[in-house]
């Protein structure tokens, strides 16, 4: 049963906050991993950078891509390393 009104001490909150950083951090170590394993096994990796569609090669290399209707990809062009 869920109690209206209920309030939560600051120390809680503290909790909380700790608890949700803690799992913030577990989880991007995790997807870091995936990633790292992901790549050696030769696959690219999908991500958006400021709206623009990138592929990432196991090889480091990073291009603009854009879906075309019939399922493939278009490469667009190379990104330069920053």
């Amino acid at each position: 049963m869920i109690e209206p009104n209920v309030d939560i001490s600051r120390d809680s909150k503290s909790e909380f906050l700790q608890w949700a950083e803690e799992l913030e951090q577990l989880a991007q170590a995790g997807l870091k991993q995936e990633i790292v394993t992901h790549q050696a096994n030769g696959r690219p990796i999908f991500y958006s950078r400021d709206d623009v569609l990138i592929m990432e090669l196991a090889d480091g290399r990073c291009f603009e891509y854009r879906h075309l209707k019939d399922g493939t990809r278009e490469i667009i062009r190379e990104f330069q390393e920053q």
